[in-house]
């Protein structure tokens, strides 16, 4: 019966500042779109795959070469970040970009038990990040017979016209911001109704003066 009660008197407060209910979660709805809309520039995101593999010496099994090569993965990936790579690719934009600015644009990334490794390069332009992408397969390609024991860097599949549209998140910054005002505006009613120590109710009464009610007027 506690609950019901209380519950109904918490309804009662967000009816009374229904308004507050309203108004800030449409503020900050409307605040989401415009840095969503205006604000906020797009990111576009272009992908290209390689696959990598060292020299075969003679009398070797292949499942023997291929372990190898799994557990040689990782390095590929961390050389493919190196400097070393980056900063030719850099040459081939006339320093356009700098090491440092390569290297957060890059996300390298490869699968478990899998010799493919994925290059994905963000951007704000998408035919950058698909030229950016292409640049670094074909620089991989050229520099890892001098620095590895390798003889095969395959490309497999090249950024083409796929670039893709990862931020903003539309519909995500906009539920954010929707959501975020109600969080809001219930928290204000809450601390509003906490700090305001008059007495409204037959309950108040009874709970913070001790005193018995004898009869309420009627509110016309």
């Amino acid at each position: 019966m506690e609950e019901t009660i209380d519950l109904g008197h918490l309804l009662k407060i967000f009816k009374r500042n229904l308004k507050l209910l309203i108004i800030l979660p449409i503020t900050f709805l409307l605040l989401s779109i415009v840095l969503t809309f205006w604000v906020l520039k797009p990111q576009y995101e272009a992908s290209t795959q390689i696959l990598v593999n060292q020299k075969e010496n003679k009398g070797n099994l292949n499942a023997q070469v291929v372990q190898n090569n799994l557990q040689l993965v990782n390095t590929y990936s961390e050389i493919l970040k190196s400097p070393r790579i980056l900063e030719e690719v850099a040459k081939e934009y006339h320093h356009k970009y700098s090491y440092d600015e390569l290297i957060k644009m890059v996300n390298v990334t490869n699968s478990a038990e899998s010799q493919v490794i994925n290059i994905s390069v963000t951007s704000t332009s998408p035919s950058e990040a698909e030229n950016i992408a292409n640049t670094i397969a074909n620089v991989y390609a050229e520099q890892m017979p001098k620095i590895m024991n390798v003889d095969n860097v395959s490309i497999l599949s090249k950024a083409g016209d796929n670039a893709e549209k990862v931020s903003p998140k539309t519909v995500i910054n906009l539920v954010i911001g929707l959501l975020l005002g109600l969080v809001i505006a219930i928290l204000m009613i809450l601390m509003k109704e906490m700090l305001d120590k008059r007495i409204k109710t037959e309950q108040d009464v009874e709970e913070y003066l001790k005193l018995p009610v004898i009869g309420s007027i009627e509110k016309y």
